[in-house]
């Protein structure tokens, strides 16, 4: 089976956008894209206990074209696509 792309899905400067110091937007380092990934796990940025601090999001998540796994902190803002918090 052979896929065309058309360069949709390739990020073309070859590494991730950082928005802020507070994490990088999700993206497949080897595929150059998020287009295939499945997010495992996601923890929006929460209060610290016993303090004032903000703990960062973060996320987890693999890319189902290559395999890759990955988590880190996320920008505050960045949610997971269709996300929502189940209350």
């Amino acid at each position: 089976m052979t896929t065309l792309d058309h360069g949709r899905s390739l990020r073309l400067g070859g590494y991730p956008t950082t928005l802020g110091e507070k994490g990088e937007v999700p993206f497949c380092p080897t595929c150059h894209t998020d287009d295939y990934l499945i997010f495992e796990e996601f923890v929006p940025a929460r209060q610290a206990e016993h303090s004032t601090d903000l703990l960062p999001a973060s996320t987890s998540y693999t890319c189902s074209e290559c395999g890759t796994f990955n988590a880190h902190a996320v920008p505050p803002s960045w949610r997971p696509p269709q996300w929502f918090w189940y209350s």
